[in-house]
């Protein structure tokens, strides 16, 4: 994906675009600006040459056409973008199918990394989404990151990536903290058991102790767990009650149902 690309999803968890009633507010606020302005020096014009002492109409204008445009640049430079840089802000369907095209991406690096042969795959690739917005190695806290769609969903910039393999021998699994702002997976995490030795696939409320930005400690949330018998797992953090609250919206599709379908019923086939 290219920088170009990596600025507009910057973008999209950074900006805003300006409501209808802005956009009105603003151009109204420039057009009546640039009139004083002009107005002011068409009056200072018509006084010079007809050697009027009456300066001050000009001045006045002149001082309003300024402060309306320094209003303009107060009100509007806080938060939103102007119309010149909309096309820098992606829609929420383009954000989600950049994201998708990311997780293509590990796939395929997952694969390269377990040194897999593709013909071994049995099924797809499961993948699991989960959101992260507390402090993880690697991860800056400036992208940190999320926004409500108009959809009413969360997305978030930095994401855990699960891929699980599935072949005739046994399950191998990728784990990454997707940096979206960057494109760049870190904290990556490779593992392989055997379906004998797969003991269970739940999701579970578990004790966590993440601290959201403003400072609100995630005491319980929902993970999906594949654990193993000797004790290791597989886990990610997919909801959580805090994390609703903060974020006043829902979590998309993770991806946990369809995984949780699909290792239930391979387990069972080779396990019988």
């Amino acid at each position: 994906m290219t920088s170009k690309k990596r600025e507009q999803i910057r973008n999209y968890f950074t900006k805003r675009k300006p409501s209808p009633s802005e956009i009105m507010i603003e151009e109204m606020l420039t057009r009546f600006a640039i009139f004083f302005i002009l107005g002011s020096f068409l009056i200072r014009f018509i006084l010079v040459f007809t050697n009027s002492g009456a300066i001050s109409i000009f001045l006045i204008l002149l001082i309003f056409g300024v402060s309306l445009l320094k209003l303009k640049k107060f009100y509007f430079s806080k938060e939103l973008i102007f119309t010149t840089r909309y096309a820098d802000i992606p829609e929420e369907q383009t954000v989600d199918a950049w994201l998708i095209d990311d997780i293509e991406d590990l796939k395929e690096r997952s694969i390269r990394r377990l040194n897999i042969n593709k013909a071994e795959l049995i099924r797809d690739s499961i993948v699991i989404r989960g959101p992260i917005l507390w402090s993880t190695n690697g991860i800056p806290s400036q992208d940190l990151l999320w926004k409500k769609g108009k959809d009413q969903h969360i997305r978030f910039s930095i994401n855990t990536i699960t891929v699980i393999h599935l072949t005739d021998y046994g399950i191998s699994s990728y784990q990454c903290d997707f940096n979206f702002l960057k494109g760049v997976p870190l904290n990556e995490r490779d593992d392989e058991f055997h379906y004998r030795d797969v003991v269970a696939v739940s999701t579970r409320d578990d004790s966590t102790n993440y601290r959201l930005p403003n400072n609100v400690l995630i005491r319980h949330a929902q993970l999906f767990k594949l654990s193993v018998s000797s004790g290791d797992s597989i886990q990610v953090v997919i909801n959580s009650s805090e994390l609703l609250k903060f974020t006043g919206g829902t979590i998309l599709d993770t991806g946990l149902d369809s995984a949780i379908r699909t290792l239930r019923k391979v387990l069972n086939q080779k396990k019988s």
